[in-house]
């Protein structure tokens, strides 16, 4: 996945598990288990998550998460135009 693709997917507010394994390079069951402990810490803050049948968490989580710094992403995908 190169810069631009992945500026986005990480522009969305919400992600998903389809999106997880794309930005953390991963399989479904990796995802799943970030994704549930994005969810865990949403909760345990005293948070509640919206309920829905297809399950998101804030992108912003997601990138905390995995150490990513979203301000070089941008400017990675401008350089690569």
């Amino acid at each position: 996945m190169n810069y631009k693709q992945l500026c986005e997917i990480v522009s969305k507010p919400w992600i998903d598990t389809d999106d997880i394994m794309k930005v953390a390079c991963c399989g479904k069951n990796s995802a799943i288990k970030i994704r549930l402990e994005i969810e865990k810490q949403i909760l345990d803050s005293g948070k509640k998550m919206p309920l829905s049948s297809h399950k998101f968490v804030p992108t912003k989580l997601l990138l905390e998460y995995l150490g990513l710094d979203i301000n070089y992403i941008f400017d990675m995908a401008e350089r690569t135009v």
